[in-house]
């Protein structure tokens, strides 16, 4: 390693292990757990951290602190960084080199890019790195790379003619890797190509012994067809550049650049039959897609029968301009000439081509004259197939409508290949290659704009940049429109048109300039979705998902929207997935690009009544609520909260009947409930009323699982809803639920604040059987405040008042709620006979869920008291009824986690109790209860200080 000029050499072993997981993660923090895994794969020591610590040390030392490694690695919470730039480490090298060569312009552009990224290789990845794990997670892999840029500089050097200089590189390459096919097919090329095809056979029945000896399997499908080939002598095995003449005179081949005299024309290759050439010109500065590009660039190169590829994606994301691309870039694998013809089966006012003119245009191109060509259909799509027989060549049908159009248009054998472009998938296309395609990545985004505007002129104005890159959603129509109409005007600046944009009512409308509008590109296959089977209920549930206002949305969602059963909004959503008018990445999860959210809502605008359209989100809103209503059953205590209004739903939810049921519902919906307690706090007449019944639903289902942060989202739009409607009751209990989550995340002041307003609200309607959920709450938040006596008072007049309602269930919470203000004032025997009352009463009324909570306090009041055995055993307990009752991953059993450390920490088993704090941890985050640096703080040195979250609660 070079260090500021000076060559380092790292020879203790566990430091070339740190450094080199460093450097494999260059300029990313990699995880103090992960460098020991690598380090002490088999037995660590006892204290890991540390010894990695002084590894680390050690390290610095060696790089140099005063001569050039200053500040190289990096620490910051419970990880590490090594700080260089991308040219400072031989793999970003060779992966930037890699990248490089697969957007290279021509063939001794990407073999010199190739050749310089090889150079940098000195042997087998990480060979000289003792550590197992990282071998394992990285050496394959990066080997694999290095056998790809190998395959592809091969397979280059063989299209340029150096077979004879290759042969001796591939026989190397095929006995290091004896079970790699492809280095195999490209060795008996190469030999055929010498004149050598004894050898070449010889070659095949070498690797065809190896694959059943090593693996029990024949050589595959690619090989065996190049076999077949060399037994026949095929013509198209030999380079058209160098193949010998009809006499039988010797091969001539040249090294690039060397001059060779040109042959003259015979009269018969003067009259030989047309070699079309009829790609639309590349894009000028075709940007990203490094990854599909290589991916289809691979497929139609390999030996073999040449495939068919369909590429389908949602207008407007480059389907043509990708397809258009890959065929230049492999035009010269196909000698006998490209085809192209555009099917328009999705261009705006212009009708779908006909089979057969399709096929009459590549009859002309292959030299049939117009009176020659057959007028029907079948005919003339087997004269095609007889002219191009045999030969290799691209066909490019692009925009193609359906199967139907396509199907006369595909060669009838497998020496020529066909790139497809649609909008629909075209999966029953049988034998063919799907490639889907979605939006750009940001950086790709922000890449495409710069070339079109000028990379200064995005630089200048990042963020408004950036902001219409997010408006543009990646998609590459828009963002090519979006730059024509910024380049129209240079002296604009970004940021009002950036403006303009955010404004939804108007973004279509902005992204439209001459021929070009993502509005009419997004209509042709509104259109197109209308005119074929479920196509007018396919198109109205399209208009309706554009009306809920979530990030995606499930199968019963879209059946409430459509008022239709699960299975039929089933049928029309994978329609709908099938054009790519929504996405689907989860299984039965549907989501829609926000671009096109606007344009169906255009299209629900016009086409449904105002009626229509708030009666399908009221559907799904009351869908969510019938499903909150059966999540909060199953909670007894919590039966009043579902007698709210409405009561008359007009669709169904889901019927929950476990705890693990009412966890994955949550898990999938949370995002879609936040924003459905929002729209319907917006809607008309009763949405206020739905809004706070919704959220009054969730609370319990919520709190039980320690979702405290999306808690305090539902109740803050359920507080506004209750503002909007007046209603002091839903006031009293939004205001509650509140102010209770608030006091839960350590918001004291504004908790006691919205429970005070809850109190109020209750008095105004002489609710008293309300009021122990805000005065419980205030107590809570005065003992978190320190006020022991007042929180004392409080608590003891709720437990005369639950008696006097009846609530046994308050009466337990109340109890807990005590016992915990004992605890802080150490009276531990007064906490522990409150706790154990508290889950007594739970026991009794058969609220077995809520019992985690005074079983846990009672825990920790044993280990107060100084018994930390006791707590241990106590917590142990706990624990199994958390995961008995479903609450695994809840706040509850974070809490007990920390507890249980904390006992075993009392009896110095640190070690143990450091692995239940961060396992604590790990859940906390993930409820985010606690932020990313508590989170790193703990996992990389955890001590008997809990996060404020767990001090307020336990």
């Amino acid at each position: 390693m070079v260090i500021g000029g000076r060559q380092v050499s790292i020879t203790a072993t566990k430091q070339r292990i740190v450094l080199t997981t460093l450097l494999l993660h260059v300029n990313q923090y990699v995880s103090g757990e992960r460098l020991i895994e690598h380090i002490w794969p088999d037995e660590m020591p006892r204290d890991a951290q540390a010894a990695l610590r002084t590894h680390i040390a050690r390290l610095r030392q060696v790089l140099g602190d005063d001569q050039g490694g200053a500040g190289l690695i990096r620490t910051r919470d419970h990880g590490y960084l090594i700080e260089l730039g991308g040219a400072d480490i031989d793999v970003v090298q060779f992966r930037d080199l890699v990248g490089r060569a697969g957007l290279a312009a021509d063939a001794d552009t990407e073999i010199s890019l190739l050749h310089q990224a090889l150079a940098l290789w000195r042997g087998p990845a990480l060979a000289d790195v003792p550590s197992e794990p990282l071998r394992r997670v990285h050496a394959d892999g990066l080997d694999e790379e290095r056998m790809r840029a190998l395959e592809r500089w091969l397979e280059l050097g063989l299209l340029a003619g150096r077979h004879e200089q290759l042969v001796g590189e591939l026989k190397t390459a095929s006995a290091s890797h004896p079970l790699r096919e492809r280095l195999w097919g490209q060795l008996m090329l190469a030999l055929y190509r010498c004149g050598r095809q004894a050898e070449a056979l010889q070659a095949y029945r070498t690797i065809g012994s190896l694959l059943r000896e090593e693996l029990g399997v024949d050589p595959g499908d690619e090989l065996r067809h190049l076999h077949q080939s060399i037994l026949h002598a095929d013509p198209a095995l030999l380079l058209p550049a160098y193949a010998p003449s009809s006499a039988g005179e010797p091969l001539s081949v040249s090294m690039p650049g060397a001059e060779v005299p040109a042959a003259e024309p015979s009269p018969a290759a003067l009259a030989g039959p047309p070699h079309p050439a009829e790609l639309p010109a590349d894009t000028a500065g075709f940007t990203g897609r490094v990854s599909e590009v290589e991916r289809l660039r691979r497929t139609l190169t390999s030996h073999g029968q040449a495939p068919v590829i369909t590429i389908s994606g949602v207008g407007g994301v480059g389907k043509s301009t990708l397809a258009t691309h890959v065929a230049h870039r492999v035009s010269s694998h196909f000698p006998d000439g490209q085809l192209y013809v555009n099917l328009h089966g999705a261009t705006p006012d212009v009708k779908p081509l006909d089979p057969h003119e399709a096929l009459a245009r590549f009859l002309r191109s292959l030299g049939v004259a117009d009176s020659a060509i057959p007028p029907e259909v079948d005919e003339a799509a087997a004269r095609f197939r007889s002219l191009i027989d045999g030969k290799r060549m691209i066909v490019v049908l692009d925009n193609a409508r359906d199967i139907a159009q396509i199907r006369p248009l595909l060669p009838g054998s497998g020496s020529s290949a066909v790139l497809i472009t649609s909008r629909r998938m075209l999966a029953s296309l049988d034998g063919s290659s799907h490639e889907q395609l979605d939006v750009l990545s940001e950086a790709e985004a922000r890449t495409l704009l710069g070339n079109l505007i000028g990379a200064v002129r995005v630089q200048a104005e990042s963020r408004a940049a950036a902001r219409v890159i997010e408006l543009c959603e990646g998609f590459p129509l828009a963002i090519r429109i979006a730059a024509a109409r910024l380049v129209s005007r240079p002296e604009w600046p970004i940021r009002p048109f950036a403006d303009r944009l955010a404004l939804e009512h108007h973004r279509l409308a902005e992204l439209q300039i001459d021929d070009r509008a993502v509005r009419a590109t997004f209509q042709v296959s509104y259109q197109d979705l209308l005119e074929g089977a479920d196509g007018i209920g396919a198109a109205r549930m399209f208009r309706l998902l554009s009306l809920l206002e979530g990030p995606d949305v499930g199968v019963r969602a879209a059946a409430a929207a459509g008022g239709i059963s699960t299975d039929a909004a089933q049928r029309l959503l994978d329609r709908l997935a099938d054009v790519h008018l929504i996405n689907t990445n989860v299984v039965d999860r549907y989501s829609m690009h926000d671009l096109l959210r606007l344009f169906a809502r255009e299209r629900a605008q016009q086409e449904e009544s105002d009626q229509a359209r708030e009666q399908a989100v009221r559907r799904v809103l009351h869908s969510y609520l019938s499903t909150a209503r059966s999540a909060t059953d199953l909670t007894p205590s919590a039966g009043w909260r579902t007698e709210l209004a409405p009561q008359s739903l007009t669709y169904p939810g889901e019927a929950l009947t476990s705890s693990d049921e009412v966890t994955t519902w949550i898990n999938g919906e949370i995002r879609n409930l936040v924003a459905a307690v929002a729209q319907a706090t917006r809607l008309d007449d009763d949405g206020p009323a739905l809004a706070v019944a919704l959220a009054a639903a969730l609370d319990t289902p919520l709190d039980r699982r320690g979702r405290w942060r999306d808690e305090l989202a539902v109740a803050e739009r359920a507080a506004e809803a209750a503002h909007r409607s007046g209603d002091p009751l839903h006031q009293g209990i939004s205001y509650t639920d509140l102010g209770w989550t608030k006091v839960r995340v350590g918001r004291l002041a504004e908790g006691i604040a919205d429970l005070s307003q809850a109190v109020e609200a209750y008095d105004r309607i002489g609710a008293l059987e309300r009021q122990p959920g805000p005065l419980s709450g205030l107590a809570v938040a005065y003992r978190q405040l320190g006020d022991f006596e007042q929180a004392i008072r409080y608590h003891s007049d709720l437990l005369v008042l639950n008696r006097q309602l009846g609530s046994r269930f308050n009466e337990a919470a109340t109890l807990t709620n005590l016992g915990l203000v004992y605890q802080s004032v150490g009276r531990y025997d007064e906490a522990i006979e409150a706790h154990t009352r508290s889950a007594a009463i739970l026991e009794e009324i058969g609220e077995r869920e809520a019992r985690v909570d005074p079983l846990g306090k009672l825990a920790e009041s044993h280990r107060q008291a100084g018994d930390p055995q006791r707590s241990i055993v106590c917590f142990e307990q706990v624990l199994a009824v958390d995961e008995a009752e479903g609450h695994t991953g809840t706040y509850w059993q974070a809490e007990h986690l920390w507890g249980l450390g904390r006992a075993l920490n009392d009896l110095d088993e640190q070690e143990e109790a450091q692995d239940c704090w961060r396992r604590a941890a790990a859940i906390l985050h993930t409820l985010r209860l606690i932020t990313t640096d508590e989170f790193n703080e703990i996992q990389a040195w955890p001590g008997p200080h809990p996060p404020k979250v767990i001090a307020l609660n336990l």
